[in-house]
């Protein structure tokens, strides 16, 4: 009765502790926390193991030359065991149709308030650019391993964060360089000032020199003139997005179905000690506990690694297991706590170490905050199949293709068997009398013909063939890579889209981090515009929901083909000016070839400028006797400034008293003028008639 009641009170204490906000986190309990979620997801960790194994072609008692031996090779010693690659085929392929979706994809930016109308655009373009640019680095390799994890493990989470890193480099400086950098030091260091006062000097100009370097470095200067000091230097400020295994990086508890909704999660990571120290200076880790994790924790198995963070079960052929002595492991806590005071919810972060709660020499956290200004964790995440409420209920493509795929290997295998058998069928001999010899070419003795002779095969069977060509055929339709069936399509498009819509969740928190951590102003170029836009921060309430959308048949030339032909039909009927010729022509050209476009388009305002400048050039020679023929296209544009030009007083005069020249003119304007009735003659052949009018507005669609 006494351990019941004891225990009760301890699981209260463990749930008040990951309940409330305290002024310090309770390591203990965040341990127990952590220990518990990793254990309690041994049966998803599993999943993700065998997937892991089928996708590779992993089996226990695999050997390298794709033979089975040993007591249960079946059906003989030396039968063959080869490799059938149904998932990682299918895996790859829609992995490439993800990031190539990706690639193509329409990102735009919908306000949510009326206010944000105005902006819309101009996010559009930056979310554009800090994908394209690099802005957010390494992104396209972490969707690609996302899209891997997404598809092998079941889960895709994506860490979304702001980096901001200064790192420190010991540079040698003498007077003249220290007085570029803080001429007060320079000046200081020549006057003789007290050297108490000139180490502060040093230390508040340049960060993170102890007193001891700022000593010997004031030493060395009045000795040599010069020194090394450390300098520093900020190397990243941008969003950060990572993709982590969800088997060995980030750990959900197992009854989640909401993540957002979790009272808390982990985080594991590995660092090395020089990460770890650069943490105490840009991130203000505490340092006494660095430094003991350094002594005492440093060195991790790298196949303990592999196996748990990867998910993997170490069958290979080769094990080279060994200890990485530089890694430390760390991991990261995040808690949704209230504040017992008033009750305001807030995520907090809690940064330690899995095997040490604290001591008499070191806490045992390396931070504990408030992440200022989040609603919800920084992280993303997407299940492959929404059958199940539970977030670790999921399916993965391994465990939907394996039977497939195990039934394709055993039709493989059996062809290959009965092939050997055909290739060198058993040899039938007198008892003892075995032929010590077998080959083209060599000498078989026997006693009378009809000794040696080869055993029956079997008979070639075309129905395993098609069996294989079946199961094949199904595996395509299940994961929507069958190109023949319209429902195989919309598999393929559901999750193309399944992929985006995460894509897009990712770009509204790196967006928001700009928001919230980015600099104030920053500069990004846009295809077709030469000069980069200015971009800032803005309203830091405003709000845009992020689409990506692409559509799978434009994978298909054809189909873009047939698109933009009908597209360009329907240009026929523009009479109202409806559909913009410009942006339509944009995006025929990045169809055609994206980089090309990005290096050919002009902007409409840049495109119109120069019409008028090469008018205004023709003009100029026409002026001067020289006839010059019409431009193949702007011709609306031409007469505008055609008739500008005419209506100045000095060339109205001339055209008058000029004959040549007013042929000239009215030749070069008459070649723009048969251009802009060709364009109406395509309307005129539709309708039988000019359009209809009243006056100059056209009636003729109203």
């Amino acid at each position: 009765m006494k351990s019941s009641i004891q225990k009760t009170m301890q699981n209260d204490s463990i749930s008040e502790s990951l309940t409330y906000l305290s002024e310090e986190p309770d390591v203990k309990t965040l341990r127990y926390a952590y220990d518990q979620t990793v254990t309690e997801l041994e049966a998803y960790f599993d999943l993700c193991r065998t997937s892991y194994d089928d996708r590779r072609n992993w089996w226990p008692g695999k050997s390298r030359d794709h033979r089975k031996h040993g007591a249960d090779a079946f059906p003989w010693e030396g039968a063959s065991d080869s490799e059938c690659h149904v998932i990682d085929e299918r895996i790859t392929r829609l992995v490439s149709l993800f990031m190539s979706a990706l690639k193509r994809a329409n990102v735009r930016a919908f306000p949510v308030e009326s206010s944000d109308i105005a902006r819309s655009k101009l996010v559009s373009g930056f979310l554009k650019w800090m994908v394209s640019s690099g802005y957010i680095p390494r992104f396209f390799r972490e969707m690609e391993l996302g899209a891997n994890y997404l598809l092998e493990r079941g889960i895709l989470i994506s860490y979304v964060g702001w980096h901001r890193e200064d790192r420190r480099f010991l540079q040698t400086l003498d007077l003249q360089q220290i007085a570029q950098i803080s001429p007060e030091v320079a000046d200081a260091i020549q006057s003789g000032e007290e050297d108490e006062a000139l180490v502060e000097l040093i230390k508040a100009t340049f960060e993170g020199t102890t007193d001891k370097r700022a000593k010997k470095a004031l030493k060395e200067l009045r000795k040599n003139g010069e020194t090394e000091l450390p300098v520093v230097r900020r190397q990243v400020n941008a969003p950060e997005v990572k993709t982590l295994a969800p088997d060995g990086d980030f750990f959900f508890p197992p009854y989640v179905t909401d993540p957002q909704r979790a009272p808390y999660c982990f985080w594991r990571t590995y660092y090395t000690p020089q990460e770890l120290e650069n943490k105490v200076v840009t991130e203000g880790w505490d340092e006494d506990f660095v430094d003991y994790v350094i002594e005492h924790y440093r060195g991790v198995n790298i196949d303990s690694i592999e196996r748990e963070q990867e998910g993997r079960r170490s069958i290979s052929l080769t094990d080279n297991a060994y200890e990485a002595e530089e890694l430390i492991e760390i991991t990261y806590a995040y808690q949704r706590l209230i504040d017992p005071e008033d009750g305001s919810e807030g995520i907090y972060c809690t940064v330690f170490h899995r095997d040490f709660d604290g001591n008499e020499m070191a806490q045992g956290y390396a931070k504990f905050e408030l992440l200022n200004g989040y609603e919800d964790y920084p992280v993303v995440v997407t299940k492959l199949s929404e059958d199940s409420k539970r977030l670790y209920d999921t399916n993965t493509i391994p465990s939907v293709l394996r039977g497939i795929q195990n039934q394709v290997k055993v039709e493989r295998d059996s062809r290959i068997d009965r092939n050997s058998l055909a290739t060198l069928p058993p040899i039938l001999h007198p008892v003892g009398q075995a032929p010590s010899d077998w080959g083209p070419g060599r000498m078989i003795p026997y006693r009378r013909k009809g000794d040696l002779d080869f055993a029956p095969t079997p008979s070639y069977n075309q129905g395993s063939l098609e069996m294989e060509q079946t199961q094949q055929t199904q595996a395509d339709r299940l994961v929507g890579l069958d190109e023949g069936s319209a429902i195989s399509q919309i598999r393929q498009q559901f999750l193309v889209d399944k992929f985006l819509s995460h894509t897009a969740e990712v770009l509204r928190m790196a967006y928001r981090c700009f928001q919230r951590f980015g600099p104030d102003e920053v500069f990004f170029r846009v295809t077709g515009t030469p000069d980069p836009i200015q971009f800032n921060k803005g309203n830091p309430d405003e709000n845009f929901d992020i689409l990506i959308s692409f559509d799978v048949q434009n994978t298909d030339p054809e189909t873009v083909k047939s698109k933009l032909a009908q597209f360009v039909q329907l240009n026929q009927l523009n009479a109202n000016n409806r559909l913009n010729v410009d942006s339509l022509l944009d995006i025929a050209a990045a169809e055609i070839d994206p980089v090309m476009a990005d290096a050919v388009l002009q902007p409409v305002e840049t495109a119109q400028q120069e019409m008028v400048k090469n008018v205004t050039d023709d003009l100029a020679k026409i002026y001067s006797g020289i006839e010059q023929p019409a431009r193949p296209a702007g011709a609306q544009i031409a007469i505008q400034v055609i008739q500008q030009y005419s209506s100045q007083p000095d060339v109205a005069q001339r055209l008058q008293t000029d004959q040549a020249f007013a042929e000239r003119l009215q030749k070069y304007a008459g070649q723009y003028t048969f251009q802009m009735q060709q364009a109406q003659n395509a309307q005129i052949g539709r309708v039988g008639t000019a359009p209809a009018q009243m006056g100059d507005v056209e009636t003729q669609n109203l």
